[in-house]
């Protein structure tokens, strides 16, 4: 059963008692966008690799989580059995990002294989499944990333898969409209994407990038999390970048 739309006080679309489904919900920005949109009375359904980690942020979350999900987005099936036991949703969003820096050279198949399958066959299968399980005023978000504006050494692929994301998307929003479809690029946040740092490195890290950012820091998950919730109630933002880098594309 769709929910009838409710104008908040800013004139917004509200988001209580709307639906979403959200991709990479078992840690970082997915699970701090979960948290923030239950805040302001939806419901969401959390999808991620890990179901310890889904269970994790659900009992956290209560209520108002419809379902978890343990899936691979790269594999259509999956993700459209999961969109249509609770469909329809109001909005889709996706964090997904399994992501490798290395040079070029020394990427294998299977590293790139897997980059692509995350940030350019996941989308294509969610969007996919929307024109079946998304209202006709519901709305896609995607993540893609600096390094599609930023080239550096390590970069390469990561940079590919964003740009091509954010092609994707602004042709979505042509063909598949009135549904509207978004991009939201972040800069280096401070979430498990830097795992595969020991704590001195990821300190150091974060360290040079803050000193050469305007805003003199890296970002908070809550940082994009906030972004992502003005896109969702904005009815009026559309086959758009909304670029959360802390400066991070003009420094």
């Amino acid at each position: 059963m769709t929910t009838p739309l409710i104008q908040s006080n800013d004139g917004q679309v509200s988001l209580k008692g709307r639906k979403i489904f959200i991709v990479g919900a078992g840690s970082g920005m997915g699970a701090a966008l979960a948290t923030m949109a239950v805040a302001r009375g939806a419901k969401v359904a959390l999808a991620g690799r890990k179901q310890d980690k889904l269970d994790k942020v659900a009992a956290e979350l209560g209520d108002s989580v419809l379902g978890t999900y343990a899936l691979d987005i790269s594999d259509a099936k999956q993700v459209d059995v999961a969109l249509a036991e609770q469909a329809p949703y109001d909005h889709i969003v996706s964090t997904a990002a399994d992501l490798v820096f290395k040079p070029f050279l020394e990427l294998s198949d299977m590293e790139i294989q897997s980059m692509v399958a995350s940030k350019l066959y996941g989308p294509i299968n969610l969007a996919r499944s929307a024109d079946k399980h998304l209202t006709n005023s519901g709305s896609v978000l995607f993540y893609s990333g600096l390094a599609a504006y930023r080239q550096g050494v390590g970069s390469s692929i990561v940079g590919v898969v964003n740009i091509a994301l954010e092609s994707l998307v602004a042709n979505l929003a042509i063909e598949m409209k009135p549904k509207r479809f978004n991009v939201i690029s972040p800069g280096v946040v401070d979430s498990a994407t830097w795992d595969m740092l020991n704590d001195e490195d990821k300190a150091a890290l974060f360290n040079d990038v803050a000193q050469s950012l305007p805003v003199g820091r890296v970002g908070q998950t809550k940082d994009l999390s906030h972004a992502a919730l003005a896109i969702l109630e904005n009815g009026f933002i559309n086959g758009t970048v909304v670029n959360v880098d802390g400066g991070g594309r003009i420094a």
